[in-house]
């Protein structure tokens, strides 16, 4: 069946979180920090039929309707949206052969995917000596989060597989219900007067919005064993992390960059907004769209003594938010900022952290994509996502779990780490994670 011929949107407004990733978005190319995209990446021992990966990417209305969309502001203080038109573009899919395996080209790496751009979703096959391959999926994060990635994934191997229902209205946003604007203005100076509370300055960040990233960012991967996990798993239950051991992550992360800040004499109070899944539990759509929120997490010296007490303070600040309804209010917030033209937006955000956003960018896929063993058909041996790079800081951990094993993909500018930092972040961080309460 042609994509086309499917009941396509012809037109998406983007949500609140989309406008923020519009903002992220301006950043990056303030900084030239490599734009706001991110990458996921499978590893397979099997040879790749190109055609038969071709004809699954062609038959998918929802890559037809990525490569077939433009970016409009709407009017004056009205929503931006995304303008369906059939243009017949498919997606670019490139082929590089590369001599060391499962290390990806930099090329590959590095390249943008603009939202001035033709299409917002691009394929790369990588190919080594030893007949294993790569499959790189990048995408431009504005359109999909995390979990809208993984979906994605499932809808492809749908396709592939030919189970494909041909129902596509939950993949993309639902109208939204309208919210009074008393309402909106009672939220918004709920939710002001929080984050000002939670960011009071001064804040300590690896980097700050005077630094400059000239060099193109950088990635290293810390790998566990599936033994190690089981491991790390049971130290986050130990150290207090009931509700699974995202907030003992966090806290590892913390501690780490907080060892850093000491090294250099920098050490102070950190600051982090972590992503927080809008989706209802047990939900299912939609792909298209970032549906995040936030917790805001503030760490002064006195909490970051012990990993155990990092974790304490975390969970008493998370259930005071959710008590409070913060991530909600925050959504309704970033629902209400669509309407403001993203240029005065980005001077509202960039006011507020003097052009450092956060202390570091944290993100967890949490057990999203520990399954994905299966992708078009092919056995998947490894799984990992290149997060966005964010300058300032700089410096961002991302945290995936695939088989049982545990994954950490750390996306860093040299122009802020250098090459002794990053090898003692890693061996921190994996100290951390590794040693009982």
């Amino acid at each position: 069946m042609n994509p086309s011929s499917y009941n396509l949107p012809q037109k998406v407004y983007l949500t609140g979180s989309d406008c923020f990733h519009l903002v992220l978005d301006k950043h990056a190319k303030k900084y030239q920090s490599g734009g706001n995209v991110m990458r996921i990446v499978f590893n397979t021992n099997d040879v790749l039929n190109h055609t038969q990966l071709k004809e699954v990417f062609a038959e998918s209305p929802v890559i037809h309707w990525l490569c077939n969309i433009q970016l409009k502001p709407g009017a004056i203080f009205g929503r931006p949206y995304w303008l369906y038109q059939n243009k017949g573009n498919g997606i670019v899919i490139q082929t590089h052969q590369h001599s060391v395996p499962n290390q990806l080209p930099e090329t590959v790496l590095q390249r943008d995917i603009p939202i001035e751009g033709e299409r917002f979703i691009e394929c790369d096959i990588i190919e080594y000596p030893d007949n294993s391959s790569v499959i790189v999926i990048s995408w431009n994060h504005i359109l999909i989060d995390g979990r809208g990635i993984g979906m994605l994934i499932s809808h492809l191997n749908e396709v592939a597989a030919g189970n494909f229902n041909a129902d596509i209205s939950t993949l993309f946003p639902a109208k939204e219900k309208p919210l009074g604007m008393l309402a909106h203005i009672r939220n918004m100076y709920k939710v002001k007067s929080f984050i000002e509370q939670s960011s009071k300055a001064p804040l300590a960040s690896v980097a700050s919005a005077r630094s400059q990233a000239k060099a193109p960012f950088k990635t290293k991967i810390i790998y566990f064993n599936e033994a190690e996990t089981q491991q790390i798993h049971q130290h986050a239950i130990n150290h207090g992390a009931r509700l699974g051991p995202n907030l003992f992550y966090i806290a590892c992360c913390s501690h780490t960059v907080n060892n850093i800040q000491k090294r250099r004499n920098t050490q102070g109070t950190l600051w982090l907004p972590v992503p927080y899944d809008g989706r209802l539990r047990g939900s299912i759509g939609p792909i298209v769209s970032n549906t995040v929120a936030f917790f805001f997490y503030r760490m002064p010296q006195k909490v970051l003594q012990t990993v155990k007490l990092t974790v304490s303070s975390l969970s008493d600040q998370m259930m005071e938010q959710i008590k409070n309804k913060r991530p909600q209010q925050y959504s309704h917030l970033l629902n209400m900022m669509r309407h403001i033209p993203v240029g005065l937006y980005y001077k509202l955000v960039n006011k507020t952290g003097e052009g450092t956003f956060t202390s570091f960018v944290y993100s967890a896929t949490g057990e999203g994509f520990n399954n994905h063993s299966n992708f078009m058909g092919y056995m998947v041996t490894g799984l990992t996502i290149y997060p966005s790079p964010t300058f300032p800081p700089g410096l961002t951990f991302s945290f995936l779990k695939f088989n049982n094993a545990l994954n950490i993909n750390i996306a860093y500018s040299p122009d802020i780490i250098d090459t002794f930092e990053i090898t003692f972040i890693e061996e921190e961080l994996k100290k951390l994670l590794t040693t009982p309460a």
